[in-house]
């Protein structure tokens, strides 16, 4: 894991060289071309050193991660074309703005802006139509940034804009891309697109249902849409046309009736395999469909199919990022079918770890939501002892040998998803948590030629998972165990300020299972306080641990209301000497706002408005600036807050707009005004005008 983080690290650098260091914006406002071109180029290297399954994956998890936050309303716009460069991320009086500055947009937001600019540059690679035409057009922007109209080499120039890139494109390749700019750059939003077919017999056609909403009230997508529709004699492509209105549209089907079906189904990759059709219409030739399979509309997408469609995908379909999709879609058709697809999966080899981890997950939450009592934990702890069992007795777990990575990290996910499992009535079994605990204590990494660091993280993180909420009689015997637990727990974490893992991540596991025992009581009283986490806050201690620290810090903050905690992480805000812990400390604030807006809170007192006013106005870093300023609109908006006491009292009137806004108590924030106000305005604008006219000015002499 850390040498594939490494090597991302390393391959973003290099492409930062180029695009980043050389090549800069010319303004904030291009950032994101400057973004999106070395997104570019890291993809390149991504899939040259890390494989095609790893690049299309990675990419998948950005389109999620962007769909989010345009869900939330995090995103503005690429680029801003008015004048103010400012752009409402919400609607309201209290309106968040965003104002496209660097001294002003949190690091968040920036993050993301990223992503979506890594996004929106492969759909102008893939509208080109040809990859070499943007690599052409990436090398002209070299070329023209080393070379000055002088003739001289030099890199005073390398100044790029979003329009010299649109002419440099249409020099190149000779395509006006105005129209993409206006819909993916200029203005932001995301489309959620949902599939629905039902086969037509008689007509041997598909008739396909597309339904499109839009996240924000943006303009919607029109153009074509590829369909890729896997049938009994092969995989054939399809162009829909989509509108704004749903639109009901025909896919002809190349296949004939089953009866003459071939005893192989040809895939898209070429490859010919077996599939079981028993349970599938036999009406119908066809097996699945993939939408959008490159990945170049920026939507999310969702296909209502049946469950043996899902299935059939799941094992016999080659592109990684449909496999994981149907791998979470299946736990909505719980089933034995379903529990044998998933099963299947998780122990083939040949299958792509991800979509063997999300396997494993769906099993689990299968496990939880069925209600038969057949359905339990022993499905994963035998697979898990098919996998990693002892070759004398697979009730035993072999040594660890971390020499098959994939292996490794499916071991690793195996103890969170156990640990998440529930009973037919929402309670973690004894079962469960025995085995997470011979799992910790059995735990032999000997003749291991790598650390198990991680693996312990895992289990302890898996028997966090098993801390019940409430107590009950069923619950008793649980909690017992898990209570026994305790006193190993805090071992391993004494251990690792001895002997430090790497970086000292089985330390902050070992809090992250403490702090779930305090929040819901299960904690002596005497040992129910936060020194524990404060002790941890310190220099000296690993990044990991100290952002665990702050983390758990704020949730005891929030739960207990402790005003003096409260003041240990505004005093690490104000004092401490790492940048990143500070802007990670203010994150977690309104990440997890204690309290929001116009709420009656201990904590919501005038000390803390004057000292995180004061902390906005004396920092020199800009980025803690940006991540005060997004917590203080998390708690307060962009009113006064309601803790402040009001010296001036004032009622300030809008006569054109015939409206009003007072802060004196008891009056409403704003009102409009009666009609008898009206009239009294009229009559009295009436007799000012017939005043101003009698006046007489005298000469200035």
């Amino acid at each position: 894991g850390k040498q594939w983080y490494q090597r991302r690290v390393r391959g973003m650098a290099i492409a930062s060289r180029y695009f980043g260091v050389f090549i800069v914006p010319e303004s904030y406002n291009d950032t994101w071309l400057v973004v999106g071109i070395k997104n570019i180029l890291f993809l390149l290297f991504m899939r040259k050193i890390m494989g095609n399954n790893e690049c299309r994956f990675w990419v998948y998890q950005q389109l999620l991660k962007v769909y989010k936050a345009e869900c939330e309303n995090l995103l503005p716009p690429l680029h801003l074309k008015n004048k103010s460069q400012s752009y409402p991320l919400t609607s309201g009086n209290n309106a968040q703005i965003f104002h496209m500055d660097p001294m002003l947009t949190p690091p968040h937001i920036l993050e993301l802006m990223e992503l979506k600019s890594m996004l929106v540059m492969r759909i102008v690679e893939n509208r080109l139509g040809n990859k070499e035409l943007m690599q052409n057009a990436i090398k002209k922007l070299l070329s023209l940034a080393w070379i000055n109209p002088s003739g001289e080499s030099s890199s005073i120039n390398a100044l790029l804009s979003t329009q010299d890139f649109l002419k440099t494109i249409q020099v190149v390749s000779g395509k006006d891309l105005s129209d993409f700019m206006s819909r993916h750059v200029y203005q932001p939003g995301f489309t959620t697109l949902n599939f629905s077919f039902a086969f037509n017999r008689k007509r041997n056609v598909a008739d396909v249902t597309i339904k499109q909403k839009t996240v924000h009230d943006c303009e919607k997508y029109v153009g074509q849409l590829t369909v890729l529709v896997q049938e009994l004699d092969g995989s054939f492509s399809n162009l829909l046309q989509v509108e704004k209105t749903d639109v009901l549209q025909e896919l002809n089907c190349q296949s004939k009736s089953r009866r003459n079906k071939k005893k192989k189904i040809p895939l898209f990759t070429g490859e010919e395999v077996d599939i079981d059709l028993s349970h599938s219409d036999q009406d119908s030739p066809v097996i699945w469909l993939r939408v959008d399979p490159e990945m170049l509309w920026l939507s999310r997408t969702s296909i209502e199919m049946p469950d043996y469609m899902w299935q059939a995908m799941l094992l016999h379909e080659r592109d990684v990022v449909y496999q994981h999709m149907a791998a979470e879609v299946l736990p909505n058709f719980t089933s034995q079918g379903t529990i044998s697809t998933l099963s299947t999966v998780l122990l083939d080899e040949k299958c792509y770890y991800q979509v063997r981890i999300q396997a494993l997950h769906s099993l689990a939450k299968c496990i939880t939501v069925s209600g038969d009592p057949t359905v339990n934990e022993e499905i994963l702890i035998n697979l898990y002892r098919k996998l990693y069992g002892s070759v004398d007795n697979e009730k035993f777990t072999r040594m660890n040998d971390f020499s098959d990575f994939p292996l490794y990290f499916i071991q690793q996910e195996f103890m969170r998803a156990i640990g998440r499992i529930k009973d037919y009535s929402g309670h973690t079994t004894h079962k469960i948590v025995q085995f997470l605990y011979h799992q910790l204590y059995y735990n032999d990494n000997q003749r291991n030629d790598y650390d198990d660091s991680h693996l312990i993280v895992a289990i302890i993180d898996g028997l966090t998972e098993t801390v019940p909420h409430k107590v009950d009689h069923k619950m008793e015997e649980v909690l017992k165990h898990v209570k026994q637990i305790l006193p190993k727990i805090v071992c391993y974490l004494n251990i690792d300020k001895k002997m430090p893992s790497y970086q000292q991540i089985v330390s902050a596991a070992c809090l992250r299972f403490i702090s779930k025992l305090i929040q819901y009581g299960h904690i002596m009283d005497s040992l129910k306080d936060s020194s524990l986490f404060s002790a941890h806050l310190k220099r000296g201690q690993s990044l990991k641990v100290r952002c665990t620290a702050i983390q758990l810090l704020v949730l005891f903050i929030k739960n207990e209301s402790s005003e003096r905690d409260l003041n240990t992480i505004l005093s690490l805000i104000e004092f401490d000497q790492s940048p990143f812990i500070r802007c990670y400390a203010v994150q977690q604030l309104y990440l997890l706002p204690l309290f929001t807006k116009h709420q009656d809170c201990f904590l919501n007192n005038l000390h803390l408005v004057e000292r995180l006013w004061r902390l906005l106005n004396e920092h020199h870093d800009f980025n803690l600036r940006c991540c005060l300023a997004q917590l203080y609109y998390t708690l307060y908006g962009r009113t006064t807050p309601t803790c402040v006491p009001t010296n001036n009292c004032a009622v300030v009137i809008d006569l054109k707009g015939q409206t009003a806004r007072s802060n004196v108590p008891g009056i409403p924030s704003s009102f409009r005004f009666s009609s008898k106000f009206d009239d009294d305005r009229k009559y009295s604008s009436d007799d000012s005008s017939s005043s101003r006219k009698k006046k007489k000015h005298k000469p200035i002499k």
